[in-house]
């Protein structure tokens, strides 16, 4: 016996495998959700397809895909437990993680672009896992969105998983590319060396299909105008080798996207698209680098707007006085007064009346009226002039004496002292003539 067409849900294979459920088919397998009897967990069961069995190329491409997944280091790759051949059926297996979820096709096709904040996680944690490849001396060379799968833990986070090593490209340890026997990858997502015999594939490879990711996460639409045209293949082949290719924001404009791209991602779109892989970032881990504070920079003006709208309150509008006209109390003009005109001290008829209030309980409305004219209208008080105070007179002097002593005494005194000097000067003269 040759493989198998379908498990049964109770079968059992390779003696230690309960099968519990049909997860999904593929081109390559069937993914079954299985009772891992030795290990007493629930696990995926992957079961190439018996059409592909005796195809050697098929068959270590699946044998590959286990060896290369359990050879990348990071939880954003499925953990591979084991795998194997059943004797009994010659059918490759391969044990590994069971995955909850849905893949990144699916999640886009339902909802749309995916938000900026969302989608900066989902990039943070998708490479990781092809940074930890690229490391590891890995190339992809299949980055689409039906191969990252978006996994929900019991409490609703998503866990990114990069799926589908089956066609990866096992670089030399002393070199950084590898040449390509043939195109290989999906045709949406390919890079310009895929597409040719003699390519050559490095880590820059799969940045290509990153940037064309990033594109569809974010607008929700595929980047190349072929995809949704009848250019076929040959009008994609002159998109990636030959035509112009537009700045994102423009493209996303074309294909009527309303959300808006971040600022500068056009600059970082740019160089992860470019046709020269020389001039492309050179892996995953750098590209990330880059996209990070473009992302970060959009959320957070995102989050700023959002921010400043929960803020703004606009102005209440000021709450009516409430009060019984009937212990209302004429009002009496302010005595501070600063002119000979008086304030009327009661609403004449011929003023306006009030506008209606609403007591506190807001139950009823009073309407106020004038208040009847009164034989005892007070008068305004007039208010007296502004008189300054009188400032005190200094006195002329403080001993008391009036100026005129004080220049009697200065003549006197000024007399004294010429009396004195010529009587000096008199005495000299008379003792020094012999």
């Amino acid at each position: 016996m040759v493989g198998l067409i379908r498990l049964a849900r109770g079968a059992r294979f390779a003696d230690d495998f309960d099968v519990l459920r049909l997860v999904a088919e593929g081109g390559m397998g069937t993914v079954y959700a299985v009772h891992d009897r030795v290990a007493g967990e629930t696990r995926a069961l992957k079961l190439l397809l018996p059409e592909l069995i005796a195809d050697e190329k098929s068959r270590r491409r699946f044998t590959q895909e286990a060896q290369v997944a359990s050879a990348i280091e990071s939880p954003h790759v499925p953990q591979v437990y084991r795998g194997g051949i059943d004797p009994v059926t010659s059918t490759p297996f391969i044990v590994m993680e069971l995955l909850e979820g849905e893949d990144l096709r699916a999640r886009v096709g339902r909802d749309g672009a995916i938000p900026v904040a969302e989608a900066l996680v989902l990039f943070e944690q998708l490479t990781h896992g092809l940074d930890a490849a690229h490391r590891a001396g890995i190339v992809h060379r299949d980055l689409k969105p039906g191969n990252v799968y978006l996994q929900r833990d019991p409490d609703g986070e998503v866990m990114v998983k990069l799926l589908d090593f089956g066609v990866a490209k096992l670089l030399d340890a002393h070199r950084t590319s590898a040449t390509g026997t043939g195109a290989v990858g999906s045709p949406m997502w390919m890079a310009p060396e895929q597409t040719s015999a003699g390519g050559r594939i490095a880590p820059a490879t799969d940045v290509w299909a990153l940037g064309l990711l990033t594109f569809y996460v974010l607008t929700g639409k595929m980047f190349w105008a072929s995809a949704t045209g009848h250019q076929g293949v040959t009008g994609l082949l002159r998109e990636i080798h030959l035509d112009p290719i537009p700045p994102p924001s423009e493209r996303a404009r074309e294909l009527g996207v309303r959300v808006p791209l971040p600022e500068g991602y056009d600059a970082w779109f740019e160089r992860a698209v470019c046709r020269e892989q020389k001039l492309r970032y050179r892996d995953a881990g750098i590209a990330m680098q880059a996209l990070r504070p473009v992302l970060r920079a959009s959320d957070a003006r995102s989050e700023l707007a959002y921010a400043t709208t929960l803020a703004f309150e606009p102005p209440k509008p000021p709450r009516p006085v409430s009060f019984d006209s009937a212990k209302t109390t004429p009002f009496e003009a302010p005595r501070e007064a600063s002119g000979p005109s008086s304030i009327p001290t009661t609403l004449s008829p011929e003023d306006p009346a009030p506008l209606p209030a609403v007591d506190d309980a807001g139950a009823r409305r009073v309407e106020v009226r004038p208040a009847p004219p009164s034989p005892e209208v007070p008068v305004a008080r007039p208010v007296p002039a502004f008189t300054a105070p009188s400032r005190p007179e200094v006195p002329a002097s403080r001993s008391g004496m009036s100026p005129v002593v004080w220049v009697v005494l200065l003549l006197f005194a000024g007399l004294a002292v010429s009396f004195l000097a010529a009587m000096v000067v008199w005495v000299v003269l008379t003792l020094s003539t012999p």
